[in-house]
C-alpha cells in the first residue's frame, strides 16, 4: 500500500506515527519496529510518501509492517 504520513511522535524516547492509506478513510498506526532494516526513523517527515503493508490483528487493530521511504517519482 501506499500512504503518507500524518503523525510523528518522537518524544521521551518513543518513535511511533500514523499513516494515511491511498484511498481509505481510516489511518494506520507504525512504530520504529515497523520499518525495513535500511529504513531510517529520522529520515521520516510529516507528509512523506511511504509504502507498506497493512496488516490487521484482535489487539492492535490495522497497523503497518515494511514501512519503506516511497520512491520519488521519475519524469
Amino acid at each position: 500500500m501506499q500512504g503518507s504520513i500524518t503523525k510523528l511522535v518522537t518524544s521521551f524516547g518513543s518513535r511511533w506515527g500514523r499513516i494515511q492509506p491511498a484511498g481509505r478513510a481510516a489511518e494506520v498506526f507504525f512504530n520504529a519496529a515497523s520499518m525495513q532494516e535500511d529504513t531510517d526513523f529520522r529520515s521520516l517527515r510529516l507528509g512523506g510518501a511511504v509504502e507498506f503493508d497493512a496488516r490487521t490483528d484482535q489487539v492492535n487493530g490495522t497497523y503497518a509492517e515494511n514501512l519503506v521511504l516511497a520512491a520519488p517519482a521519475v519524469e
